[in-house]
This record gives C-alpha cells, structure tokens and sequence, in this order.
C-alpha cells in the first residue's frame, strides 16, 4: 500500500483496467473530474476506498488499497491451480 508516482496518462491507464476489472466505475470517476477535479479518494463498487490520490508535482501521488472486491476479482484474472477445469489442463498439455 506504498503511494506510487503516476503521470496523468498512467493513473487514466490505472482508472481503465480497475473499471475493467469491475472494481470502480470510470464513468463515475470522470463524472466527479468533470465536476469538482480529480477526487482524492476513489472507491470500489461496494464503496470500500480502493484509490487515495494526491497532486504531486506534474503528476499524481497513488497508493491502491486491497479491497474484497479487488481480491475477487484478482481470483478471476489469475485462476489458482485448484480453480482450473480439465479442459484447461488438456490446453496446457498440448501447448507442451
């Protein structure tokens, strides 16, 4: 949960895969930068704070926070070996 230094393109990058990831919603986030400026807090879709953002020079101070959502849907992009059916492991065989 260390802040990273992020450019404006790489937080707009971040905003994008945390939306696709269906853990914030982008539209939301651009209504409030439209609105009031860059919010200094993002929360996920069940409302647990995941983004705390900060001005820092041209660019942005970011620390991301583990939410449950965040950790769902982890399990989803990166499946366990316990989590993967058969057929996956018929696809691996064969790629060998």
């Amino acid at each position: 949960m260390s802040p990273k230094n992020l450019s404006l393109t790489e937080l707009l990058d971040l905003i994008e895969l945390e939306d696709y990831r269906g853990i914030i919603s982008k539209a939301d986030v651009l209504k409030a930068v439209k609105a009031k400026g860059m919010p200094r807090v993002i929360s996920d879709i069940r409302g647990a704070v995941r983004l705390a953002v900060e001005r820092e020079g041209d660019g942005f101070s970011v620390t991301q926070y583990p939410t449950e959502l965040a950790n769902e849907s982890l399990g989803e992009i990166y499946p366990t070996a316990n989590t993967r059916s058969a057929n996956d492991n018929n696809i691996i065989d064969q790629a060998a």
